[in-house]
């Protein structure tokens, strides 16, 4: 069945990826974290569109909701550039070039259970 909306929960962010606190550190020191975001947002959208998929469009807006493990409100340009992995995994996934994620918008919330997640919402 085609689908115009998917909601996928993603893991909280390693901080690893995070921009502000690499400091010009070697690639070497993110790679293993790129990749298992990568693989995270990958398995995540799988298991959200299920035997489902997404119908064609030149371009998905793509909602994203970072839900913050402490009262910490990040800078959100930070969050979304730490986040290029997990939506490059869950593009992957979808059959779909990342380019086509538009327009985007983010917004953070505080989790009450301090686990953190990460909501991103692909389609109409």
């Amino acid at each position: 069945m085609n689908i115009d909306r998917l909601h996928i929960k993603l893991p909280w962010i390693d901080s690893r990826l995070m921009p502000n606190r690499k400091n010009g550190a070697a690639w070497q020191s993110t790679h293993a974290a790129k990749i298992r975001a990568k693989q995270d947002g990958a398995l995540c959208a799988r298991a959200a569109l299920g035997t489902n998929t997404l119908t064609p469009a030149d371009t998905y807006p793509l909602n994203i909701l970072y839900v913050a493990p402490d009262g910490r409100h990040g800078d959100l340009d930070n969050m979304l550039a730490a986040s290029k992995a997990a939506l490059d995994g869950v593009a992957d996934a979808l059959g779909i070039n990342d380019k086509c994620f538009r327009p985007i918008t983010i917004d953070v919330a505080r989790d009450a259970k301090k686990q953190g997640f990460v909501i991103v919402e692909v389609g109409e």
